[in-house]
């Protein structure tokens, strides 16, 4: 039952639109492509970078860390 209740919370929390695809360039200069996506859109999409062939490195983060990113400056 436990187990169960651990999955339902999960596939709620995928279906918010709280998550960002951020971007590695060739300089390790991080930017962010794009926020406000449900998990399973942020995945997608970065799947859809990756198929293109794309040289920079792309990854899916909770939130937009923007927040995270001004603060590091």
């Amino acid at each position: 039952m436990r187990d169960r209740a651990a999955q339902n919370q999960n596939d709620a929390s995928r279906g918010e639109a709280d998550f960002s695809v951020w971007r590695l360039d060739d300089n390790n200069n991080e930017f962010l492509v794009r926020d406000g996506l449900t998990e399973d859109e942020a995945l997608a999409l970065v799947r859809e970078y990756e198929v293109k062939g794309h040289r920079q490195a792309y990854w899916v983060k909770r939130g937009s860390g923007v927040d995270e990113a001004v603060d590091g400056e």
